[in-house]
């Protein structure tokens, strides 16, 4: 066997003097069995890491455990396992990043498909920011964790340990050691994992005998499009279920999906109005949502009281000195539905008489709304620290709750309860969570005093905050062409509520664009004088449909009942069609136009306004979507106007506000309209792209990357079926949108000015 250094002379020259001697001394066992190609792969990692500042000592520990990694999963899990060690590295430190290696063959025994192995690195990325102390017990126990855990338990038990302890690292690190009582409580409560497959008919009837009506069961998307997480979710009416649970120990795994089945259901009945978001703080959006789960339960129970005993189980919480906002809440979740469950704690207490003197007020929604911003009004007081970004709804079988929340209320009128809730004291989030400085009033027993020093109103950061826990990130993978392969789950794409603006604005662009409407109006007529076709399959017409009529003997011969439609008439072809207008949004459409006396940003909304008028007065099916990008972590994707929806005041209103701001990751955005339009069944499905520039982000100094990644987006939509033309407003995107988008798949325009005339005319002929 060749050295290293007579193997790839070039690349070991590349190591530091330092590194050489002892990369040769690991290189023979590391090399063992792999092609030359994949000895390149591995080499060149750790010349990536030594670049990076790992240190000599975790470059060979690295040679000593990726080896592993290439010959059971592949270069992709290679690429994966090497993104992961630059976070940890970044936010850890190197002793993490040597316990990692150090680790992961005891992990990679436990992780028979890559697609574990790379869930697995994801919870590692997770934990590096949110606890970077937490890593390195983490690996000490990673081989007993995922003994008992599954990855999606493990991730959770993982988020339990730092919410709980966030303030508090020797008992973070205490819970991590599995030092901790709880940690180890939990992890002896894990069982067999049950499949949704396995149970999904038995619910399905058994959730008919509850209610007296069907209801859609479904199971979660896990695909690199899913949400983050496995929680129960309610959908437009359909149930999400996780396609695998974890039971409690002693417990029958179906009866984990029965309670959640139930506990969703109860929802459907009676949750049926929406929360306004905005005007609470992140705790109050807890404690509502909480309030919430309690109010539909007993409602539930009051009609079937067997419930109780069905749910009653899961609430496992126990009156304990940890003084944490997720330890509260869990035991007064507990405390509103067990009669028996006793707790001396005044927040407990407090929200336990709160409910009980609502219980005649339990069919009025509201009722939720004010007693979780009451009590969240008495964390404000006490000071107890709460990060939304971490917080696990426990029990399990209850749902993530996004379903009772409206995202887009920003500026709505609020009721006289609502407006009450807002001038009482709230809590003031602190950036991280600060220790309290003293035991709270409510600890000992006194009576707890009001802070006026806390705000009287809600921060635009607060908002964002809530928005970005509850409107949880898709995740999508992103292709790396110099090494030729898919990076796993890399881009988190995060949908935001479009901030409204004056309607009246696009109502403006229509009467100065007087004369472009009239000619589309034109236009749209001669498109809606629709070409002649036969129609088939007619139960009367002026002609023999010659194959329904042979599918007809057939069926007479077979014994069955024939199919009567066995005509074919004269008739008009209709346009079926469903069509995604996707804006760019970028820093660089606020650029001034000269010719044009204003922004690109202005004359994308002229062009969008007028063409969502023709789409509208044609009756096509559209929607209109907008995205940026602040890196690959923060893709930021708006939907002005969905399907379904109508062009209404409120979808103008959503275009007459929207900025332009950030980046241009323009692969992530494509996948995701993509993922829209594969759920519309129509002859013909188009993305119409208007960008003013190429692909590019703040985290990519390749220039040729994120164009290579957008080409790929645009073949993965045309496999399912979706055709993209760009618009182009760059003079100088030849030499790009040629090489993604195809020879006829685009269109530069010169004269900027020309935008809003050129864009409804160019829909009606790609359409026509």
């Amino acid at each position: 066997m060749h050295s290293v250094a007579q193997a790839h002379p070039e690349l070991f020259s590349a190591l530091p003097d330092a590194a050489r001697e002892l990369v040769e001394a690991a290189w023979d066992e590391a090399s063992r069995g792999l092609s030359f190609e994949n000895q390149r792969v591995l080499l060149d990692g750790a010349a990536g890491l030594l670049q990076a500042g790992c240190g000599i000592a975790v470059a060979v520990s690295y040679l000593r455990a990726a080896p592993q990694v290439l010959r059971a999963y592949g270069e992709s899990s290679l690429a994966c396992l090497l993104g992961v060690s630059v976070s940890v590295l970044r936010h850890a430190g190197t002793s993490a990043l040597d316990s990692l290696f150090d680790s992961l063959p005891q992990a990679l025994g436990r992780l028979p498909a890559a697609q574990q192995l790379h869930a697995y690195l994801g919870i590692i990325d997770e934990l590096s920011e949110a606890a970077p102390d937490a890593l390195i017990p983490l690996f000490v126990q990673s081989g007993r964790l995922l003994d008992q855990l599954a990855l999606d338990g493990l991730r959770r038990w993982a988020l339990l340990g730092v919410q709980s302890h966030g303030t508090d690292p020797d008992e973070r690190h205490a819970w991590f050691r599995l030092e901790s009582r709880d940690a180890r409580a939990i992890l002896r409560a894990a069982g067999e994992g049950v499949l949704f497959t396995a149970v999904e008919r038995r619910l399905g009837f058994y959730l008919r005998a509850l209610w007296a009506r069907d209801t859609a069961l479904r199971p979660a998307t896990v695909s690199g499009e899913g949400r983050k997480g496995q929680r129960v979710s309610i959908v437009d009416g359909v149930i999400r279920m996780p396609r695998a649970f974890e039971v409690f120990l002693g417990q029958d795994g179906v009866a984990l999906y029965r309670a959640a089945a139930a506990h969703a259901a109860a929802h459907l009945q009676f949750s049926a109005q929406r929360f306004a978001l905005r005007a609470l703080r992140p705790i109050q959006v807890a404690l509502v949502s909480l309030i919430e789960d309690a109010r539909a339960e007993h409602l539930a129970m009051r009609e079937m009281p067997g419930l109780r005993a069905l749910w009653l189980p899961f609430h496992v919480a126990l009156p304990t000195v940890t003084f944490s906002a997720v330890s509260l809440m869990q035991r007064l979740s507990r405390a509103l539905i067990d009669p028996g469950y006793h707790d001396e704690n005044a927040f407990v207490a407090r929200g336990r008489h709160m409910f009980a003197q609502a219980l005649d007020q339990l069919e009025v929604p509201a009722i939720s709304r004010e007693i979780g911003a009451l009590l969240g009004d008495d964390f404000g007081r006490m000071r107890v620290p709460f990060d939304f970004r971490t917080y696990v709804i426990e029990p399990l079988y209850r749902d993530d709750n996004l379903h009772l929340w409206d995202m887009g209320d920003a500026g709505e009128q609020r009721s006289d309860d609502q407006e009450t809730i807002l001038q009482s004291a709230k809590l003031e989030q602190q950036e991280g969570g600060e220790q309290s400085s003293a035991q709270t009033d409510e600890e000992q027993g006194g009576p707890a005093q009001p802070d006026t020093a806390q705000p009287d109103h809600v921060s635009a950061s607060e908002a964002a905050v809530i928005e970005a826990a509850l409107l949880q990130p898709y995740l999508y993978d992103e292709w790396d062409y110099l090494v030729g392969i898919d990076r796993p789950r890399w881009c988190t794409l995060i949908e935001k509520a479009a901030e409204p603006g004056d309607p009246r604005v696009i109502e403006e662009v229509l009467q100065r664009n007087d004369e472009t409407v009239r000619r589309l109006t034109s236009m749209i007529r001669a498109v809606q004088m629709q070409r002649p076709q036969r129609l088939k399959k007619q139960l009367e017409g002026d002609r023999i449909d010659l194959d329904a009529c042979i599918g007809a003997t057939i069926d007479l011969r077979a014994g069955r009942v024939p199919d009567p439609r066995v005509h074919q008439r004269q008739g008009r072809n209709s346009r079926d069609l469903a069509v995604l207008v996707l804006l760019d949004l970028s820093q660089s459409t606020n650029d001034w136009v000269p010719a044009a006396g204003t922004t690109v940003l202005e004359l994308a909304r002229e062009a969008t306004a007028l063409v969502a008028h023709a789409m509208d007065d044609l009756g096509d099916n559209f929607a209109v979507h907008g995205f940026d990008s602040n890196g690959r972590h923060e893709i930021e994707y708006y939907r002005f106007k969905d399907f379904d929806q109508p062009y209404d005041e409120l979808a103008r209103a959503r275009l007459a506000g929207m900025k332009g701001r950030l980046s241009t990751r323009m692969g992530t955005a494509l996948r995701h309209a993509g993922h829209f339009l594969r759920q519309r069944r129509a002859a013909q499905r188009l993305i119409l792209l208007l960008t003013d520039g190429e692909p590019h982000d703040i985290d990519v100094h390749d220039r040729q990357y994120l164009i290579f990644d957008t080409k790929r987006a645009v073949e993965d939509q045309r496999r399912h079926g979706i055709a993209t033309f760009c618009l182009s407003l760059d003079p100088a995107a030849d030499e790009y949108v040629t090489r993604i988008f195809g020879a006829r798949n685009f269109m530069v325009l010169d004269h900027l000015r020309r935008l809003p005339e050129k864009l409804p005319a160019l829909y009606l002929r790609l359409t026509s």
